[in-house]
């Protein structure tokens, strides 16, 4: 999923001409949208792994800055999967929460340059 979420954010800057977009805003992005109950979690981790009947890359550990909802979703997921008997498993739900984001935003197609703020008709500069 990595990979392919590099690829997504190298278009974006491309696209919109925001140089400074970053995995990070994408991880958050795909995190606020996760599940927040166990159940859902675990679910879409199984659907995810079900997709590639169970053949996925080895993780590996990396530290992004991300808000306040995602970071409250990552500070439990761990424990909670556990508790629910699914322990080991939380690389696989925020896989499944980046690949449904990058879904997503491929439905929508290339990030586009926001218009521009500033004076223009009804606006005042004074």
């Amino acid at each position: 999923m990595l990979a392919s979420l590099k690829s997504r954010v190298a278009r974006d800057r491309r696209s919109s001409g925001n140089g400074g977009l970053a995995l990070g805003h994408y991880l958050d992005a795909a995190l606020r949208h996760a599940p927040t109950e166990v159940s859902e979690q675990i679910a879409w981790a199984q659907q995810f792994l079900d997709d590639r009947m169970a053949y996925v890359e080895k993780g590996r550990q990396s530290t992004y800055r991300v808000g306040p909802e995602a970071h409250a979703l990552m500070s439990t997921l761990h424990q909670e999967l556990q508790e629910a008997d699914y322990g080991r498993r939380g690389l696989y739900v925020v896989s499944a929460s980046i690949e449904r984001l990058i879904q997503a935003l491929d439905a929508e197609g290339d990030l586009q340059r926001p218009e521009r703020r500033g004076s223009g008709p009804g606006l005042s500069t004074g």
